[in-house]
């Protein structure tokens, strides 16, 4: 990025004001676009884009509906997967970005299968981190409580809708320094019952026949060891997908993205140069 943060931008949906921030210096390049996960924003990926630099690509970065800057209306069917999605494509149309490599980390990485499932043709290439494609509760075996959890949540969120605030907290994710610090901080950042509508999206996730629509070079990143996402569900995923591949790091966490920025940072670049995208 020519820049030490790229400029800020906004597009106002029907569904209210999505913030982004892009540096497009490199016409003709690719588009690198970054999605955070739940209860973050932008600057999760930060650290990693202005490493990506050297590459001379273009990069887009959201505060996805709900998080950072963007509108947090209390509606529940606005924090759907295909409202996250047409959120993403509404700025790739407006900005007329082409040849996207689509990088998304947990939730984020949900909505770039999504997204390139739906518009497969405009994707050169994509890497998730640590995100699921499926009710991650079917592969843990627990089906029969996915309802009681969808209920729950959905309740949650319902009691706390009288919750009001005129500002929301917004943090910096190279300024945390733990784990648990992150954690607390982003429940601060948004509204807790728009937190809880969309974990229990995930009740409803089921992209086995979007995934199967993708043919660009894929890398699904996963960790050894992680409560959300098990390698069977990554393996299933990768034979979905008609040209993925897994990588499995010796990690005990779900939370890759935002605790191991380095090493994911060098595994971007290492496919985005093997897969001749950089």
């Amino acid at each position: 990025m020519n820049n030490p943060h790229p400029q800020k931008k906004s597009i106002d949906t029907q569904n209210g004001k999505i913030f982004y921030w892009l540096d497009n210096s490199f016409p003709g390049r690719p588009c690198l676009v970054f999605l955070h996960g739940l209860s973050a924003n932008h600057t999760t990926w930060l650290t990693t884009a202005r490493a990506l630099e050297k590459l001379q690509l273009n990069v887009l970065l959201l505060d996805l509906r709900g998080h950072g800057h963007s509108d947090k209306t209390k509606q529940r069917d606005l924090y759907r997967w295909p409202v996250f999605s047409q959120d993403l494509h509404n700025i790739i149309c407006q900005e007329n970005l082409t040849s996207l490599i689509l990088i998304g980390y947990s939730f984020g990485g949900t909505i770039a299968l999504d997204y390139a499932g739906r518009y497969p043709d405009s994707i050169a290439g994509l890497i998730i981190v640590s995100a699921n494609y499926l009710n991650p509760l079917r592969y843990k075996r627990l089906s029969l409580l996915t309802w009681p959890a969808y209920g729950v949540l959905s309740f949650l969120a319902w009691l706390i809708l009288w919750q009001k605030r005129k500002n929301y907290f917004y943090y910096d994710q190279d300024k945390t320094q733990s784990y648990w610090e992150s954690t607390f901080i982003g429940l601060t950042t948004m509204p807790l019952s728009i937190n809880f509508w969309m974990l229990a999206e995930y009740a409803k996730l089921n992209l086995t026949d979007a995934i199967g629509r993708i043919s660009c070079p894929t890398l699904i990143v996963k960790s050894q060891h992680d409560l959300l996402l098990s390698s069977a569900e990554t393996q299933d995923m990768a034979l979905l997908i008609k040209n993925a591949a897994v990588l499995t790091l010796k990690k005990n966490t779900h939370f890759l993205a935002s605790r191991h920025q380095d090493e994911i940072t060098e595994i971007i670049i290492n496919f985005l140069e093997q897969k001749n995208l950089a």
